[in-house]
């Protein structure tokens, strides 16, 4: 599966698409690196095709910006910490690195 960084450009467009997952870590992190891989190898069903992958670097500027217009990310204490957005809204949220929980995630909105 396809992955891309969260850049200021996609994270102006968030509202605007259908189907994301933002994965939020750091690039020392190893189970997010662990993580990444997996969702890499993972081939996703035809009707999870729409889904978008990010990494949310929490280092980067535009991380320090997710964290400060999110308040609720300071209750993270785990990462990877993954959030599903629907159409520009959480729809649900998870630390950890599970393929098994994102697609029943996704199994909720298809």
């Amino acid at each position: 599966m396809d992955q891309n960084p969260l850049t200021e450009a996609f994270y102006g467009q968030l509202s605007t698409r259908p189907l994301v997952l933002v994965v939020i870590g750091r690039p020392s992190c190893d189970d997010c690196t662990e993580w990444s891989s997996v969702l890499d190898g993972w081939q996703p069903e035809q009707q999870f095709n729409r889904l978008e992958v990010v990494h949310l670097d929490l280092n980067s500027p535009v991380g320090q910006r997710f964290c400060a217009e999110n308040e609720w990310t300071t209750h993270i204490d785990f990462i990877p910490f993954n959030v599903l957005y629907e159409d520009g809204e959480p729809t649900d949220q998870w630390p950890g690195g599970s393929l098994d929980r994102l697609k029943s995630s996704l199994e909720k909105r298809v």
